[in-house]
């Protein structure tokens, strides 16, 4: 459309016949009403052609929202918050193995996968998480520890010379969209079982405290 218009307005201003269509050769009045023609039909076809541009911005001001809005996967509640905890004993853990909370408890905003045991930040922001580990093997202790993209950001060890002891902590950090936390095992230097004990003793807990 705009091109169209414009390509009109050119040849209304490049017509070769342009100097025997304005002026009859005497002066007259057909050659001022020729001229006053000419310029009503270029003022409408200006205004025509900015009112086409107006809405070729508007339409692009458009597609970059939809655009933007598209890559922004922020929950619609903006809440993020998780709960989970371990109700199958674990009694042959690896080196940095992950531990694997199984039961979700509370799930806002999709972030906790059961799967893997690890939260995925679904927005960037400032998270707050805990964890506590349940130690209930006689003289032995376990070393566990809180990763941010493999990183060590927090640890517990607990156990001592008697059953049931329970260790846990707190952890404030900031996460990119897309950065994954979990808890795993340290070490294979004390013990590398964790018992269950119906759940709720193992937990993986976390919620975001702010966005950016």
């Amino acid at each position: 459309m705009a091109a169209k218009l414009f390509c009109l307005l050119a040849s209304l201003l490049v017509c070769k016949s342009c100097s025997g269509f304005l002026f009859d050769g005497n002066g007259g009045p057909d050659s001022f009403s020729s001229l006053l023609k000419l310029i009503t039909d270029e003022k409408r076809l200006r205004s025509d052609l900015e009112m086409e541009i107006q809405t070729l911005k508007n339409d692009l001001q458009a597609l970059k929202s939809r655009h933007q809005s598209s890559l922004c996967q922020c929950p619609k509640s903006g809440t993020v918050a998780f709960s989970a905890t371990l109700t199958t004993d674990i009694t042959n853990l690896g080196i940095e193995a992950p531990i694997i909370f199984d039961k979700v408890i509370t799930n806002v905003g999709g972030g906790y996968d059961p799967r893997h045991g690890h939260f995925r930040a679904p927005v960037s922001g400032t998270y707050k998480f805990s964890f506590s580990i349940l130690q209930g093997t006689a003289t032995m202790w376990i070393a566990t520890e809180l990763v941010k993209e493999g990183s060590p950001i927090g640890r517990v060890k607990t156990g001592d010379n008697g059953y049931w002891t329970l260790g846990s902590n707190v952890i404030t950090t900031h996460l990119k969209e897309g950065e994954d936390v979990w808890v795993r095992h340290k070490a294979n230097e004390g013990s590398n079982i964790i018992p269950a004990d119906h759940g709720h003793f193992t937990m993986f807990t976390g919620h975001l405290i702010r966005a950016d």
